[in-house]
């Protein structure tokens, strides 16, 4: 198995249709809003390739100077899944991003969702992460309505101080969606 970034025209044609059949609408991206957060080169599309076919992808966030990756989308595709492909693929992007202190996610809060179905899947999505080494931070993020827990997998740093990551991701959120809906849409929780 192995990663390959992809320029945001691949994406486009190989990936985004599964892109968004696997996000909800709510939960996704346009991809003029991907497109421009990787022409800023903030974005990069990650393929999850083994035995020379694509089995998911990641779309990861990250500032030039930022010690932190933000992991925004990660996806193994559904005929994949089940198969092992989505621990060895983290591992893959810890190993590749081992220069930057940590790998930051969100995962929507158990508990919040419409209905029990949805909850279980946020619960399995957490044990999943928190099985390969993310450990839950000690604040929540409120992003457009949705409260997310926030989850870090250290690279190089084991030991986070909240507020320097609190700091880092929003200048991450901030490059992508600019000062004004950052200050409106997003909500520290501690």
């Amino acid at each position: 198995m192995y990663l390959k970034k992809i320029n945001i025209e691949e994406f486009k044609t190989d990936l985004y249709p599964e892109y968004e059949k696997i996000f909800p609408q709510k939960e996704r991206k346009t991809y003029e809003d991907l497109k421009n957060s990787y022409n800023h080169d903030i974005t990069e599309i990650i393929e999850i390739i083994s035995e020379n076919q694509v089995v998911g992808f990641f779309i990861i966030n990250r500032l030039k100077n930022s010690l932190y990756i933000h992991l925004d989308y990660f996806a193994i595709l559904p005929n994949n899944q089940g198969k092992g492909y989505g621990t060895s693929a983290i591992k893959l992007l810890k190993k590749t991003y081992s220069n930057c202190d940590g790998i930051f996610i969100e995962i929507e809060k158990i508990g919040h969702g419409e209905n029990e179905e949805e909850n279980k899947i946020r619960q399995r999505r957490a044990k999943f992460y928190e099985k390969l080494g993310f450990s839950k931070m000690g604040f929540e993020l409120e992003l457009y309505t949705i409260i997310y827990s926030t989850y870090i997998l250290p690279c190089r740093e084991e030991h986070f101080i909240d507020q320097k990551v609190i700091e880092n991701i929003l200048n991450i959120y901030t490059e992508i969606f600019g000062k004004e809906k950052v200050q409106k849409y997003c909500k520290i929780i501690l």
